[in-house]
């Protein structure tokens, strides 16, 4: 995803007649491998279209799976060069090269995002305060773990810089790497040996992510860790160890076909099946699936770096081919921008409380908006020529010479001052933003934490619950509809409602997360005899035991209403956990979640298809009924203002009295 120059220069030893040559830098000479910067497009684009709406590809994210092996790949080959040349390593200048050559971008992506931010979504500023200096520090996936910040079971509004955790991994990669490179060159010289180092290091991080991993819990420490995100890189830098920059070659590894040779057709059949399954992958999965993290990222991993070899090859396959046509290959030069750019953006423009979907053009003019501010990014802070950095020093021992070279101050000033004034400008922009964000104090984000939601929604409700004392739904949004008629044929059962209050006589007992505990109130106006158990944060799976404990206190009712859903992903046999853990003569529904991640439409459909296996369960689609209600939820666009708990509540009475 870097804009890493996607070419093969340098020396080579020669291997040996028995395969296990030395190290060996690519051979001489400049060879750009068009083919993958393509394969960049297919990748870029997994991931845009993920976060744009993981309905449409839920496994976009194997995409980042992709990047993390050609940057292996192609850093490995540089560090090889560099000791192969040297026979040290310029170890500072090294990593300083490539933080610099990330900065630009990254300072230029946050000023826009804190300028769009305060003009259209304000309350995402103390995200972005908090994860600035993270971001352009390369530790905000460290960040992430530390806060438990989850990827993919976070509701609320999320970061519109969660994204850099990703730059985090590939900085911390490459502080660590060379140095293991320059070790193993010193300890393991024999290539075979030195792929079995590497292929033990893929083994010990892909195992860590499976023994780490936790159905029932969040996958934030693995999805960010750098030690369980290694193997990838780690398997673009077999690739890299392996084939010397030349791609692969099938006679090296299986002897009995060094005689014969293998033909071309093999490689293009070995990156056809590959890029096939790759983006099959895309499609049958998503992130809670359980075979991602047991094994699927390293399936995926390996998979990209058998597609990497045959591109590679000196001798094209048509699949390098095809990936490498110009269109293609200068899309792929972008991929640096486009990660970049895309996320902040459809956060910023598709608010999560927004309830009405996005119409097809309005999804073409996002993804122009996407694409005109990449190119920008990529002809001023990418492509533009920038001053040389002047030397600097490295750690003693790697490289004596630059050691012995100081740095001057005056030399620093004048190679910065001296970028093009685009390049200046838009870098200017992000310093004064992260200036801005350090030094102005920012309120805590209202609609964000559980802490500051539930004191919002406490004086919300002492308001509210005066409103409801002299109920009537009439002239309301569910008066007479087809849903209210629906559900009184549906459950045939008969229940007082008060004209005057809309009080209902039910005996309804609902347990629920953060959501329902929105409307407490106003659901003790509406089911007097009822009882409501909701707790911020409450899973799925905790919902039996907790009914089971407000029956023991002597809580229960004629109806059991399940509202969870929100907070994680829901499995057949929890959902039917739920229906059972309930007398078969009781009525039981279960309530749709509205939450801005992929779990909302995986949980929803699920809980439908369960329902209909039992008699005694139906679904309230509070999804459905809130559909177009922006003014239902606040900036997280989960958890209910007073309008959405009134409606709440209203909808509940209705799918259980019919009135």
């Amino acid at each position: 995803m870097e804009s890493v120059a996607t070419s093969v220069r340098g020396r080579s030893a020669g291997p040996s007649s028995d395969g296990n040559s030395r190290h060996a830098a690519p051979r001489g000479g400049s060879r750009r491998i068009g083919g993958l910067d393509g394969l960049r497009v297919i990748a870029i684009l997994g991931i845009v279209l993920y976060h744009a709406n993981p309905t449409w590809i839920p496994g976009g994210f194997f995409g980042v799976t992709v990047f993390f092996v050609i940057t292996g790949y192609l850093f490995t080959l540089s560090v090889q060069r560099e000791i192969a040349r040297t026979g040290s390593l310029g170890y500072g200048r090294l990593v300083l090269k490539r933080a610099v050559r990330l900065w630009p971008t990254m300072l230029a992506v946050i000023g826009v995002t804190v300028i769009l931010s305060a003009l259209r979504a304000p309350y995402l500023l103390p995200k972005v305060q908090s994860d600035a200096i993270p971001a352009l520090l390369f530790f905000e996936n460290i960040f992430y773990i530390v806060r438990q910040v989850s990827y993919f079971a976070a509701a609320g509004a999320p970061s519109p810089l969660t994204h850099f955790w990703y730059l985090g991994v590939v900085m911390q990669f490459y502080i660590v790497w060379p140095l293991a490179v320059l070790l193993l060159s010193r300890l393991v010289p024999e290539r075979l040996h030195a792929c079995i180092a590497v292929c033990v290091l893929i083994l010990a991080s892909s195992v860590a992510m499976w023994v780490q991993f936790d159905p029932t819990a969040d996958t934030a420490r693995i999805y960010y860790g750098p030690d369980t995100r290694a193997a990838e890189l780690l398997v673009g830098a077999l690739l890299a160890i392996a084939t010397g920059g030349r791609g692969l070659r099938l006679e090296r590894l299986v002897p009995a076909l060094r005689q014969r040779g293998v033909p071309v057709v093999a490689y293009d059949v070995i990156a056809a099946l590959s890029l096939v399954v790759i983006v099959a992958m895309m499609f049958a999965f998503n992130g809670y699936s359980h075979f991602v993290y047991r094994g699927g990222i390293l399936i995926a991993a390996i998979l990209s770096a058998l597609l990497v070899g045959c591109i590679a090859r000196p001798n094209h396959t048509m699949i390098g081919r095809i990936l490498g046509v110009p269109a293609l290959a200068e899309v792929g030069k972008r991929g640096y921008a486009l990660y970049l750019w895309h996320y902040p953006l459809l956060i910023i423009l598709n608010p999560a409380a927004s309830t009405t979907p996005l119409p097809w053009w309005g999804w073409v003019l996002e993804f122009a908006l996407i694409a005109v501010l990449s190119e920008l990014s990529y002809q001023f802070l990418e492509k533009a020529p920038a001053q040389p950095l002047p030397a600097v020093p490295a750690f003693v021992g790697l490289d004596k010479a630059s050691s012995q070279r100081g740095v001057s101050h005056s030399r620093l000033t004048r190679g910065l001052l001296a970028q093009p004034l685009p390049r200046l400008v838009m870098e200017g922009v992000g310093v004064v933003a992260v200036l801005v964000l350090m030094l102005v104090p920012l309120n805590a984000e209202t609609a964000n934490t559980p802490q500051a939601m539930a004191a919002g929604q406490e004086s919300a409700l002492t308001a509210q619950a005066a409103s409801l004392d002299s109920y009537d739904d009439s002239g309301t949004y569910f008066a007479g509809t087809a849903f209210d008629g629906a559900f009184s044929s549906i459950n045939n059962v008969s229940y007082d409602v008060d004209a005057e209050t809309g009080a209902t006589d039910a005996k309804v007992i609902l347990i629920g997360d953060s959501v329902p505990a929105g409307a407490i109130n106003q659901f003790q106006t509406i089911f007097p005899n009822g009882y409501i158990d909701a707790v911020v944060g409450r899973q799925i799976y905790d919902g039996p035991e907790a009914y089971a404990q407000d029956v023991a206190a002597g809580h229960d009712g004629d109806v059991v209403v399940w509202s969870l859903g929100d907070n994680g992903v829901a499995t057949e046999d929890q959902v039917k956990a739920l229906i059972e853990a309930v007398d078969p003569g009781k009525r039981v529904y279960l309530v749709t979640a509205r939450v801005p991640l992929a779990l909302q439409d995986i949980n929803n459909d699920l809980f439908k298809r369960v329902a209909e296996e039992y008699d005694n369960c139906e679904v309230i689609d509070w999804y459905a009924q809130s559909a177009g209600h922006d003014e239902y939820f606040w900036d997280d666009g989960t958890h209910l203002r007073p309008e959405g708990a009134d409606a709440y509540v209203l909808m509940l009475r209705a799918a259980i009295t019919g009135r």
